[in-house]
């Protein structure tokens, strides 16, 4: 795997790389603009960003945007399709580095969010994921904090979202029968429609 937002890599990556990973993003335009740049459909793209579910919505998304806070000034100047003021940024930083990360989140708006972190409901982080899916993502990384608690938001993920997914990728097995097989054999998981991979930090969901 090879982690980059940027062409040059990515072209590397589409000679000698299995996947290329986009951290920090939850943005299915990013996904399909570095599809776009790999050019070779046999390198997956991995698309993965801050996760928090719970079924209080309105707290998983200021979780979120307190996380996301952190990192949103490195990585949102990487997105070609996602304009941002600089002032918003420096902004966000300078908030961040005074220590008031409730001011940081505050200036995070729910369309910009959206595009850098995964947060809400089940239903919301199902439809995240499947968006992503869509434009092109192979992987999807859900990273910490998982939820408003990590068991919580493992819970969550592991009873309603990665179910969810899982019956996603079934239909699809019915309306393409290679489909299921081809995505497998890419990523070499065998003959399964999906693999789910759990570590310290991340759970990460592929339908084959």
């Amino acid at each position: 795997m090879i982690g980059t937002w940027g062409p040059k890599l990515a072209a590397l990556a589409a000679e000698i790389a299995d996947e290329v990973k986009v951290g920090g993003s939850a943005n299915p335009d990013m996904a399909r603009t570095m599809r776009g740049y790999l050019a070779n459909d046999a390198v997956g793209v991995v698309m993965g960003a801050v996760t928090v579910v719970d079924e209080d919505r309105d707290q998983a998304r200021e979780a979120a945007r307190r996380a996301a806070a952190l990192y949103l000034p490195v990585v949102a100047p990487l997105d070609p399709t996602v304009p941002v003021e600089p002032k918003l940024l420096t902004r966000i930083r300078q908030a961040v580095a005074q220590g008031e990360p409730g001011a940081a989140a505050q200036l995070i708006s729910d369309s910009l969010l959206e595009r850098f972190a995964i947060a809400g409901k089940p239903a919301d982080v199902i439809r995240q994921a499947e968006a992503l899916f869509d434009a092109g993502a192979r992987r999807v990384e859900f990273g910490t904090p998982h939820g408003l608690s990590a068991g919580e938001g493992l819970r969550l993920l592991g009873e309603r979202v990665v179910p969810a997914l899982e019956g996603v990728s079934r239909m699809r097995q019915k309306t393409r029968p290679d489909w299921g097989k081809q995505r497998a054999d890419k990523v070499g998981c065998g003959s399964g429609l999906y693999q789910i991979v759990v570590t310290p930090d991340t759970l990460s969901f592929h339908p084959g």
